[in-house]
């Protein structure tokens, strides 16, 4: 079965500087030559979704602009229905990405188009899963779990205060563990907590019912690889997986995910995650 998968979120244009370290307050450091990815968390997990096998569309907004036509062409050659995204009179939303050598990063994200993000309830609710992020306004995602009828899943990124309104809607909620502290330790529901390169781990109902330590891996970037997470785990766990082995397969396609410099660039396919699951397992 090819699960459903509507993903509403944010589309970004990402500029992606390297440098040897990252700068503190007041500091400035000497970076590598620029470089544009497509990007934002609701696009970068639509690619995920796809190249894990989902059938996915896409509910967003872009700029009548250059990066937006980059953020579309980028979605398309991932095999996401690009047909429902909007092409708005703001531009383009962006993201500054500087990354260090050792593959951490910090990530500034400007308001555009992603705060005119719409879709159509009735086209939502034949989806399987729907996926939402922080980086839209809270309203559309309000409306998103109410028009869903199979798998909410929220993505609690970048944190801020959740309604009640909309904590009660949520299915699954895949949070790191500082978002996880911010929240408030949710007790409902399926909440995952990713942690980097460490146990990953699912709680229902506040008891922890599975854990995962994600492969090691000699990371060269880490933007995109929650949201791998994220792509990875709705596909296998709306396909009928049970939550251990969707976090099986999740924590092994974010790792490969920051092999490759760039977001999107480095996100798996379904037959590479398989393949690197064998070999993985194999040496170890």
């Amino acid at each position: 079965m090819t699960p459903r998968i509507a993903v509403i979120g944010s589309i970004n244009a990402d500029l992606v500087v390297q440098m040897p370290k990252l700068p503190g307050r007041g500091e400035t450091v000497t970076s590598s030559e620029p470089f544009w990815f497509p990007g934002g968390k609701g696009a970068n997990q639509a690619v995920a979704a796809a190249r894990m096998g989902g059938q996915v569309t896409m509910y967003g907004a872009v700029g009548q602009d250059s990066p937006g036509e980059m953020c579309l062409a980028a979605l398309q050659e991932s095999n996401v229905n690009v047909s429902a995204i909007a092409k708005v009179t703001s531009a383009t939303s962006t993201a500054l990405v500087m990354v260090e050598h050792s593959g951490e990063n910090q990530i500034v994200v400007t308001d555009g188009a992603n705060q005119h993000v719409s879709f159509d309830s009735a086209a939502v609710a034949l989806a399987q899963a729907v996926v939402v992020q922080f980086e839209i306004p809270e309203e559309v995602l309000i409306q998103a779990g109410k028009a869903s009828t199979g798998i909410f899943c929220v993505n609690a990124a970048p944190v801020r205060k959740m309604s009640n309104e909309l904590a009660q809607l949520i299915d699954v909620l895949i949070v790191n563990e500082i978002e996880f502290a911010q929240l408030g330790k949710p007790e409902r529901g399926l909440v995952i907590v990713t942690a980097g390169a460490n146990e990953v781990i699912a709680y229902q109902d506040g008891k922890i019912v599975a854990k995962c330590t994600p492969p090691k891996v000699e990371a060269i970037d880490t933007v995109g690889a929650g949201d791998t997470f994220v792509g990875a785990f709705i596909v296998a766990f709306a396909d009928g997986g049970d939550i251990a082995t969707s976090l099986h397969r999740a924590c092994a396609a974010s790792a490969l995910s920051t092999l490759k410099l760039g977001a999107q660039s480095g996100m798996p396919t379904a037959a590479q995650v398989d393949k690197f699951l064998q070999t993985y397992v194999q040496k170890t």
